[in-house]
């Protein structure tokens, strides 16, 4: 019983991977004023109400995508 418990948090925390502006220091250590400039050079930003939201592997490929 344990295990299918498990296994169902583990298949919905890969599949849910957005995080809240405000706790990104604490999930991805990046300021929130790093991913509004990120934002504004076209990483897509999730609004609800007045909470904003990103995705882990949009960010991820954001940055990868990047010239070094």
């Amino acid at each position: 019983m344990r295990n299918a418990v498990n296994k169902v948090q583990e298949t919905s925390n890969t599949i849910f991977d957005l995080f809240r502006l405000t706790k990104s220091k604490e999930v991805v250590d990046i300021c929130p004023n790093t991913l509004r400039a990120f934002q504004r050079q076209g990483l897509r930003f999730y609004r609800s109400g007045k909470a904003v939201f990103i995705s882990k592997s949009e960010l991820s490929a954001f940055i990868k995508s990047q010239p070094a």
